[in-house]
């Protein structure tokens, strides 16, 4: 796979110098690399969005997914509009999040779950909704981090962490911005709010698997460390993306999980917590193929952001 397969959307930078080099990865014994797996919860259900025109929206990216040249598939077509318009009645397909923390409790690994506390850009649930959610996958021993919404406003962050923390009933240790919006202002109020991590930074215009980069986690201020994204599903499978298939996708993450090997380094994965549902089946395949061949590898340590911020060393 050539860099001209790169997604068309722009990589996203460091919004200030990093104050680091790279951070050196202390392995368990016995390993040569680290998976971790990490959820953008941009949606509990389908339902949530009856009234604001997103089911519109969804329906003419399956006309893009699925009836596009080399992307002819009417029946997954008409199976995904048959699933908006069952949302419209209250049966829920993306009410998945109970069935992916089974499937990863199946599969014995931990993860970093990023929830929003306020609406927008295609987010409509409410925290008070999200709440009962969150106080289960906290009490399943699953990380919590933020989802963030205030890129240009660092108290407005500062607000975020602190009300999700108030709900998770811990402190709120990490971020991944909406959209990947990473900015001076949300570095600001994660040091106000007593955060340690953001892990927004992701390049997206060297996605060769087998000369990606896999940047590692850096310090941009002495109390606060980027932990930069590898692979996300939207990414992968999209038609703005790489517009792989299942089995290419399958075989992307092999062959970055190869190059980690080779350099002793972490791949964080991202998968949307919606896309583990009938109305994406290959994307809930690829994770269900990856949870079920990666993790199990003698050769990796399988854990989530928090436990990865464990095992840096400043070089």
């Amino acid at each position: 796979m050539s860099d001209g397969m790169a997604s068309r959307r722009p990589g996203i930078g460091y919004p200030e110098e990093p104050t680091s080099p790279e951070l050196a990865l202390e392995l368990p014994a016995g390993k040569r690399w680290v998976l971790v797996l990490s959820h953008d919860v941009d949606h509990l259900g389908l339902r949530e969005h009856v009234v604001d025109g997103f089911l519109l929206r969804q329906g003419w990216n399956a006309i893009r997914q699925n009836l596009t040249r080399g992307r002819f598939r009417p029946l997954r077509f008409l199976d995904q509009v048959a699933g908006l318009g069952l949302a419209c009645v209250g049966v829920d397909r993306w009410d998945v999040i109970g069935d992916l923390l089974e499937e990863e409790r199946r599969a014995g690994v931990p993860s970093t779950w990023f929830f929003a506390m306020r609406r927008g850009l295609g987010i409509a649930y409410r925290p008070e909704r999200a709440a009962p959610v969150i106080r289960e996958l906290a009490s399943a021993g699953r990380e919590i981090g933020l989802h963030g919404q205030t890129p240009d406003d660092a108290e407005g962050l500062a607000a975020e962490l602190r009300e999700l923390g108030e709900i998770a009933g811990r402190t709120i240790a990490g971020v991944r911005m909406h959209y990947l919006r990473l900015t001076r202002q949300v570095l600001d109020g994660l040091e106000r709010a007593g955060g340690s991590y953001d892990s927004t930074v992701m390049d997206r215009t060297h996605l060769d698997p087998d000369t990606h980069p896999l940047q590692q986690p850096r310090r941009l201020r002495d109390r606060l460390v980027e932990v930069p994204l590898h692979v996300m599903d939207s990414t992968l499978f999209s038609v703005t993306g790489l517009a792989l298939s299942l089995d290419e996708a399958i075989d992307y993450v092999r062959r970055v999980a190869e190059r980690a090997r080779a350099l002793g380094r972490a791949v964080v994965v991202n998968l949307h917590p919606n896309y583990f549902s009938r109305q994406t089946p290959e994307v809930r395949e690829w994770y269900r193929r990856l949870l079920g061949e990666l993790t199990r590898r003698s050769d990796v340590h399988v854990t989530d952001l928090a436990g990865l911020l464990e095992l840096l060393r400043d070089p």
